[in-house]
């Protein structure tokens, strides 16, 4: 009788055994149906696209109060952001209209009460707003932009605006819950306070009152500079290397590419002179070049956003960015900076250095002056309007004199002159010195 019973538990756990093998082979089958329906392989392409999204982004939100007070969300948590753009990106948006503005009505537009505002530093295409968002604005020629106004005081509306060249394109928007969308623009973080005015022909973002900002420390992750050989040069035994001073040339006469590592600067420099290259005509094109460039090394650009554009976009400067404010001093021209030449010859300097792990910083925030006291410095020491392009404020990137594997981002004015970028207080200390001379 007990071996009967053996017999009969034997067969029963021989059964319960294979019914368990074919429940999980089913059960798994099932798990990679559903993955591959719900987590596609992406293509390179989606890849590439999704990192251009990144890098392309806007650099700040603005809110503009019910009671028209304006405010950079420097803080905003991750969930407001992705909460608002979500809502963009399921809105419909249609009669997309560009049309020639005034400098008051721009500032109207940008100062409307009750709106969440996009800036981006530089003007984009809309075909990057268009990826990022899932849209087809198209107002029947392309057009560029450096902000986005998006309107919650239910008139339906969006506006695309160009401040560089004074062009507004107005859209019909739907589908948005703007109550919703509201309501949570208006709990963003109150972190800086913020006006638009005229300046210079221009329509510019102005910071009324003086305001402070933390110093930030990091850790500096520094990349060797032979990963870009490799990448954009080919093998070192194709290569021939030599020394000028104490930087290093590494040469492929094939292709007449080359790359010279510059260890004072902690760069690299990629100049390609191929006679096939041809400069892109179209604005989106040069930056779609560019930025297909940099994603030639696959870089971590978590923390790089495009900068700025000069001559058409044949000078194109990507700098680090820390809580919404552009990074200086990390190299002579920025974190990635790109010529492209009027025949097609190509120049890219890489800055070796990369922020890493933040640190404790224990250095107190520092208070910086309003735009209306850093324009009257300027204004008393001499300097002209026509003397500088552009100020704003910014982070200095500092060695941390406590650790030389640490860098200090350091709150300061920025002035763009012809001869490049510099603190106002080291340009208006320059100045001052050189007056004594003469």
């Amino acid at each position: 009788m007990r071996n009967k019973n053996r017999f009969f538990q034997s067969i029963t756990l021989d059964f319960s055994l294979v019914i368990a093998i074919i429940i999980s082979v089913v059960l798994t089958g099932f798990i990679f149906i559903s993955f591959g329906k719900n987590e596609p392989l992406k293509s390179v392409n989606e890849q590439q696209a999704e990192q251009q999204s990144q890098v392309f982004r806007p650099t700040q939100y603005i809110v503009t109060k019910a009671n028209g007070n304006q405010y950079i969300a420097l803080t905003p948590a991750n969930t407001q952001v992705k909460t608002i753009e979500d809502a963009i990106t399921k809105a419909k948006f249609s009669g997309a209209e560009t049309k020639k503005s005034t400098t008051h009505a721009i500032q109207t537009i940008l100062s409307q009460k009750k709106s969440q505002i996009l800036r981006y530093p530089d003007v984009v295409p809309v075909t990057y707003f268009n990826t990022r968002y899932g849209k087809t604005i198209n107002s029947g020629k392309p057009f560029n932009f450096n902000y986005f106004v998006l309107a919650l005081d239910q008139s339906n509306k969006g506006y695309f605006i160009n401040t560089n060249a004074n062009e507004v394109t107005t859209v019909n928007i739907s589908q948005l819950n703007t109550p919703d969308v509201w309501q949570m623009a208006a709990k963003l973080p109150t972190d800086v306070g913020v006006e638009f005015h005229k300046y210079q022909g221009r329509v510019m973002l102005s910071y009324p009152k003086q305001f402070k900002l933390p110093v930030y420390s990091y850790l500096v992750n520094q990349r060797d500079p032979k990963t870009y050989v490799s990448a954009l040069l080919g093998t070192l035994n194709q290569l021939s290397v030599t020394q000028e001073g104490s930087k290093t040339v590494y040469t492929n006469k094939l292709n007449n590419q080359k790359i010279t590592y510059d260890p004072s600067w902690e760069t690299v420099t990629f100049e390609d002179k191929n006679p096939k290259n041809k400069l892109p005509q179209q604005y989106v094109n040069r930056l779609n070049l560019a930025f297909s460039q940099i994603n030639l090394l696959q870089l971590n650009l978590m923390d790089t956003r495009f900068y700025e554009s000069q001559a058409g976009g044949q000078k194109i400067t990507f700098r680090t960015y820390v809580k919404g404010f552009p990074v200086y001093f990390q190299s002579q021209s920025g974190a990635i900076h790109i010529e492209l030449s009027k025949n097609g010859d190509q120049k890219s300097t890489y800055s070796l250095n990369e922020i890493g792990v933040p640190v404790p910083s224990n250095q107190a925030d520092v208070q910086l002056p309003s735009t209306e006291t850093i324009l009257k410095q300027l204004h008393d020491a001499g300097v002209k309007s026509s003397d500088y392009d552009f100020i704003t404020p910014g982070y200095e990137w500092l060695i941390n004199q406590d650790s030389q594997a640490a860098v200090n981002m350091v709150p300061t004015w920025m002035i763009e002159t012809p001869t490049g970028w510099q603190s106002v207080s080291a340009y208006l200390s320059k100045k001052h010195v050189n007056a004594q001379q003469d």
